[in-house]
Order: structure tokens, then C-alpha cells, then sequence
């Protein structure tokens, strides 16, 4: 394993379809996720690569204030999925590993499905927690708690410049089948988004003692009707915004870098 040679600020995890170079960064260097140990997703909407890139701060500032610091980010194009065949440690290295190269906050981002009547699609659900039922539990399902939900809204209100949003429970669940009504209703009853991922990420960054803002683009509504090209289509949409909704989430969610 090869630890990135400088510690970001920020480190952010993009799900199916997301990944961006922020308009305004400045790409500095740029690793396969395979140079670093790193597993490389196979999933069509992921790449596989590590960009460190300096943001100037007047860019993720609200108000327009400038400054002549940046603000260093750790953008990670694609993630690995447990249907895939990876273990639990593969799953967890890239937020352990730069956990342990001095990250000390992590915003991560899937594209996910739509559980409560409340999100449509096209909506950014600002997670409060998280609920893992990718490994069968003894008893109840783990719930990991990733932040306030007044954190959690405050980021919401901030994004609304962007995008609706709005905070809630991710549910994550194996993969890589979309569920039946049956499951959708029942899945319901934990949280109000469904997605194939993230839950490794958040374990190994609560582990690490780092910050999380976690957010799940609603790409189409759970239901057993639906395809990978549709998500991608989805997040093709979106991905225009990710850039002005990252300087929304820096700006509310971590004001010491606006």
C-alpha cells in the first residue's frame, strides 16, 4: 500500500456516475487506484483514479470572499461494491488509508433509489445515518450514525441553491439487484433511500474518528424495474451541479474552509 503523499483537507468518494474535477481546481496529481493498493471498481460509472487538486477558497466560500489559501482535495474516482467479491478490508482501505494519511473529513457520494414518498428523483438526500444490511444481522440491522440532524439540515439548506435536498437514512443493502415492491416497502421501514454501497466507508471512517457528510442522489425509485444505464443517465444530469454542490457542502458543513 502506497499512502498519498500529502494529506488533504478533503476527501471526497464519488459514487456511479458522479466524479468531477470541481470547476476552479487546480489538478495537481493523479494516481490509479491500483498505484496505491487501492481496489479497482469494475462497474461501469466508476473510474479508477485519485486527483489531488487545490481549490482556491474564494471558490467554496459562500458570499464571494477570497483568500489566498486553498483548500486541498482528495477526489476519489470510484469505488469497489461487496458484489463484486471484495471483503470487508478491501471495502474500507481507501477511507482507512487516508484516514491514516491525515484525513480528517470525508464527503461521500452514491447514486441511490428512492424509498420514501417524500424524495423524487433528482433529489440529494443529506444523510444522517446509515443503516447496513449488507451482512445479515444477529438481530437488528447496525445503524451508524454519520451526523446531527441538525448538521444534516443545515447542509440540506445550503444545497437547495443547487439541487433539492433534504436529510434522511441511507439503507444499504448487497446488490446488485433492484428490489421488488415487497422489499421496497419493507425497506421503507428503515430509511428513506436505497443504494449497493458506502456502508464499508462509514464504518471505517467512524473507526478513524474523522467528519462525514454523506450524500445519495435519488436516481430513479426503488422497484424492481430498473437498469445501471438509467442511474447513469441520472447521474449524467447531475453531474453539471456537483461542483457547485460540493462548495455548498464545504461552506455549511466545514465553515473553517470557506
Amino acid at each position: 500500500m502506497r499512502v498519498p503523499p500529502a494529506a488533504a483537507d478533503v476527501a471526497v468518494v464519488f459514487g456511479s456516475g458522479l466524479a468531477v474535477v470541481p470547476d476552479g481546481a487546480l489538478v495537481e496529481r493523479q494516481y490509479t487506484l491500483a498505484d496505491l493498493g487501492w481496489p479497482a471498481p469494475a462497474v461501469a460509472g466508476h473510474g479508477s483514479m485519485l486527483v489531488l487538486a487545490r481549490l482556491p477558497r474564494g471558490t467554496a466560500a459562500a458570499g464571494g470572499r477570497t483568500s489566498v489559501e486553498d483548500t486541498l482535495l482528495a477526489l476519489v474516482h470510484g469505488r469497489p461494491h461487496s458484489y463484486e467479491g471484495w471483503d470487508r478490508d478491501a471495502l474500507e482501505r481507501v477511507v482507512a488509508d487516508l484516514a491514516t494519511a491525515g484525513v480528517r473529513r470525508f464527503v461521500l457520494l452514491n447514486a441511490c433509489g428512492g424509498l420514501s414518498p417524500a424524495v423524487a428523483v433528482g433529489d440529494v438526500v443529506v444523510g444522517t445515518a446509515v443503516v447496513d444490511l449488507q451482512e445479515a444481522p444477529d438481530e437488528a440491522p447496525p445503524r451508524l450514525e454519520v451526523c446531527a440532524p441538525a448538521e444534516a439540515a443545515r447542509v440540506a439548506a445550503a444545497l437547495a441553491a443547487v439541487t433539492p435536498a433534504r436529510p434522511g437514512v441511507y439503507v444499504a443493502v448487497p446488490g446488485p439487484q433492484y428490489e421488488t415492491p415487497e422489499e421496497v416497502a419493507w425497506l421503507a421501514g428503515y430509511g428513506d433511500v436505497v443504494g449497493m454501497s458506502t456502508a464499508p466507508e462509514v464504518r471505517a471512517a467512524l473507526r478513524a474518528g474523522v467528519e462525514l457528510c454523506l450524500l445519495s442522489l435519488v436516481v430513479n425509485r426503488a422497484a424492481a424495474v430498473g437498469s445501471h444505464d438509467e442511474v447513469l443517465a441520472t447521474a449524467a444530469t447531475f453531474r453539471a451541479a456537483v461542483g457547485a454542490a460540493l462548495a455548498a457542502v464545504l461552506a455549511a458543513r466545514w465553515p473553517e474552509l470557506a
